[in-house]
């Protein structure tokens, strides 16, 4: 497996993402198929087409379509013909079930899966920029063709063997890129928001922990970097759903990955140890004023 060359793969979801990092892999000459609901975007005319012809299949789609997704796929499975599933999503389901999890139970045992994670900016992978993530996989024996292939496409990822705490961080960085999100709509400041950075890298840390991750990934390329990229570098949607609620503006229907997460997280765990996801909790869900995010500072 590890000499094996992709020559086609497959995305399901041509989102802003999805035909990003299917422009990038076929600007490296790797045939790439597309799925999705709306026909437009669709290069094939069902999933189960897609399955059949490529090896690795990327999911692009929201974290709550995962796991239909997966089914959809799993029905299509021929027994005994192996397919990689990497998922994009970084989300949790009911019960902060997160997508690693998800991938493992809703497709068949011969497959592998894993996660494509980290700080991978669509709009600049779609103009030819570089790009970086972490890939963490059931079956890394796939890491050494995967690296090669998406090296070609200017996106260079690393191997991460903690799957756990790479699927918790992404779902994590959700939440946290909203606590950004807040303090930029409170008009705290670039010192404040420094600090609040520092807060969430221990906070992160720990929660890794206790859901079952090595909490040093908090710090890296799906922790710290991606939360950066979405909210330093660049305004990712859940931090622009932070900032409206600090603003109150947001639609009391935006459904978002941080908002879902942020929901489910509290089933998981004791909010009260948590003071960053517990405050962005009670103002969210619970109508507390926004100016209480500033007792975190504090």
């Amino acid at each position: 497996m590890q000499n094996h060359q992709f020559s086609q793969v497959g995305i399901v979801g041509a989102g802003e993402l999805g035909q990003a990092l299917g422009g990038a892999l076929s600007r490296a000459n790797v045939q790439v198929i597309y799925y999705d609901i709306l026909p437009a975007k669709t290069t094939t005319t069902n999933i189960e087409d897609l399955v059949r012809a490529c090896e690795v299949i990327i999911l692009c789609v929201p974290s709550w379509s995962i796991s239909d997704v997966c089914k959809t796929i799993s029905k299509a499975a021929i027994p005994n013909e192996k397919r990689l599933v990497i998922s994009c999503s970084k989300g949790a389901l009911p019960g902060f079930e997160t997508v690693d999890k998800v991938l493992v139970d809703r497709l068949p045992d011969h497959y592998a899966s894993g996660l494509l994670f980290g700080p991978m900016s669509a709009s600049e992978i779609a103009q030819g920029k570089i790009g970086e993530g972490i890939v963490s996989l059931t079956d890394m024996s796939y890491y050494s063709a995967l690296r090669e292939m998406f090296a070609l496409a200017n996106i260079y990822v690393e191997a991460s063997a903690d799957l756990r705490g790479v699927a918790v961080g992404g779902a994590l960085k959700n939440i946290y890129a909203m606590a950004v999100g807040m303090s930029d709509g409170l008009r705290l400041g670039s010192n404040a928001k420094s600090r609040l950075i520092v807060l969430i890298i221990a906070e992160m840390r720990r929660l890794i922990a206790e859901l079952g991750g090595n909490p040093a990934t908090a710090e890296g390329s799906a922790g710290l970097g991606d939360l950066v990229c979405a909210t330093v570098t660049s305004e990712s949607f859940n931090y622009r759903v932070g900032k409206s609620l600090a603003e109150g503006i947001v639609d009391p229907h935006v459904k978002s990955e941080g908002v879902v997460a942020l929901h489910e997280l509290s089933r998981k765990i004791k909010l009260a140890d948590y003071p960053i996801v517990n405050t962005l909790n009670q103002i969210a869900f619970h109508y507390a004023k926004p100016q209480k995010f500033m007792e975190i500072l504090h």
